[in-house]
């Protein structure tokens, strides 16, 4: 075993270094100390303020045609038929006019129950207060008639811009896609783009990827223009396609004629800008 001399360890010990505390700071001095190292470390940028959600008022526009015709004449013939049977048994009064309201009470139900079979509701509109507002100084006869007919009772159409949809996308033939993979027009939107132009949004529910909407883009630009540039958002339903004012005031004098819309009853001609 190896010994060390006893002279040697109090050598090594006394020539070990010995450090120095530094002064302590009084305790007003630690504090300032404190609050300035803080103060240096850098702040986490402050988050953008979010923007306030846009408001949609109803449009409470009264028009015949948003008003359902099957639900109208249905109660009226089965009121007829019922009247028309109680009176012939005497249970009502009127017998005289019994046969009256059994003749006019079973066609009139009928209709109203094709009708109802036949009808396709209305799609959804919401509109801003500015876009209301720009409604006569900037929207398209195209955009004008296609808010008017969507929003309206339509009968033998299996959906809304039916015609229209079949031009663009051209369903099960060269260069288009399938008929099952054709969006469904689900609402509307009136809004005021940023450029302070109105706008109207077609919501659709399609399965159909950005991509393929995109080749069809130039095609509804030019389908429901002139006057319109479209623009294209996804959403977890599917795509909104949003139709908006290019501020040339194309396509509002009437005079270009085009096919835009199905008519309004099977059999009829396709309806025309006036």
């Amino acid at each position: 075993m190896l010994r060390v001399p006893c002279g040697t360890l109090c050598t090594v010990r006394r020539s070990t270094p010995v450090h120095k505390l530094a002064p302590c700071l009084p305790r007003c001095q630690r504090r300032s100390a404190v609050s300035i190292s803080a103060s240096a470390e850098p702040q986490a940028p402050s988050k953008p303020a979010s923007k306030s959600p846009v408001e949609y008022v109803d449009d409470n526009e009264f028009n015949i045609s948003k008003v359902s015709f099957g639900s109208i004449l249905t109660p009226i013939g089965l009121g007829l038929l019922v009247w028309g049977f109680g009176a012939y048994t005497t249970l009502l009064p009127g017998a005289d006019l019994s046969s009256l309201f059994l003749i006019y009470g079973f066609p009139i139900s009928l209709l109203g129950f094709a009708l109802s079979y036949a009808q396709l509701r209305p799609v959804p509109c919401k509109t801003t207060k500015e876009a209301f507002a720009l409604r006569d100084s900037q929207m398209t006869d195209i955009q004008k008639q296609i808010r008017e007919d969507v929003t309206r009772f339509r009968y033998g159409d299996e959906q809304h811009l039916e015609e229209a949809l079949d031009r663009i996308f051209k369903p099960n033939r060269p260069g288009g896609i399938a008929r099952k993979l054709l969006p469904v027009l689900t609402g509307i939107r009136e809004e005021v783009s940023e450029e302070g132009a109105y706008t109207l949004v077609l919501e659709f529910s399609s399965s159909l990827d950005t991509d393929k909407w995109e080749v069809f883009r130039p095609k509804i630009q030019s389908f429901f223009g002139p006057g319109i540039v479209a623009a294209l958002a996804k959403t977890e339903a599917g795509m909104d396609v949003a139709l908006v004012c290019d501020g040339s005031g194309a396509g509002r004098t009437g005079k270009d004629k085009k096919d835009v819309l199905p008519p309004l009853m099977p059999g009829l001609k396709a309806r025309q800008q006036e």
